[in-house]
């Protein structure tokens, strides 16, 4: 007696037919595919992270500054000093100051704009990227910087309060104006510093 055959059972075709796929599975027994689908597409290890802020208003402001101390260099250099005076350094020290310090001091007022508009919508409920560490301590280290520039520049304006009290001229006189631009260089930057920490930090906290 013969055995029946259905269609598609023929023992003889059985290893002829390829292995069917399986998929690749992740860590948690998904597949790779819809793991990638749950979690937002897998563009790298930045996707999904907050983009920084744009470095040309910086760099411009550092070239800017570069290009101001050049001048006056070059002004310095073909000015002739009256007998007895010294050749005015106050836009000098000022250029230098830009050209040193210009880039970071914008680096600050754009990461406490940054910070500010996401601290606020936080407030607002709204989902946020996440904000990578460097990007949320950047402020601090060039906040440094800028208060280094602006003591310096207030350093200068001392040396010009000293030459005028002492009668001997430096260049740097009268000096007071120096020394308040430094100091109001230094406490912008401490404080927007400051507040910028606050705004990474929770809403729940100011200046």
């Amino acid at each position: 007696m013969t055995a029946e055959r259905t269609p598609g059972s023929d023992p003889g075709r059985a290893h002829d037919r390829p292995p069917e796929h399986l998929p690749r599975l992740d860590a948690d027994g998904k597949p790779v595919d819809e793991a990638r689908d749950a979690s937002g597409s897998a563009e790298g290890p930045g996707a999904g992270r907050m983009p920084g802020p744009s470095p040309l208003p910086p760099v411009l402001l550092a070239v800017t500054g570069a290009a101001l101390t050049v001048w006056q260099l070059a002004e310095l250099l073909r000015a002739v000093p009256a007998q007895g005076q010294a050749l005015p350094m106050t836009g000098l020290v000022l250029a230098a100051a830009v050209a040193l310090g210009g880039f970071s001091m914008a680096r600050v007022l754009q990461l406490l704009r940054l910070a500010a508009a996401h601290r606020r919508r936080r407030l607002h409920g709204e989902e946020t990227a996440e904000a990578p560490r460097p990007l949320a301590d950047a402020h601090s280290l060039h906040a440094i910087w800028v208060v280094g520039v602006g003591g310096s520049i207030s350093l200068m304006g001392l040396l010009g309060v000293w030459s005028l009290l002492d009668g001997r001229p430096s260049g740097l006189e009268p000096g007071w104006p120096l020394l308040l631009i430094g100091a109001a260089v230094a406490l912008v930057a401490h404080l927007a510093a400051q507040r910028t920490t606050a705004c990474w930090e929770g809403p729940a906290r100011g200046f």
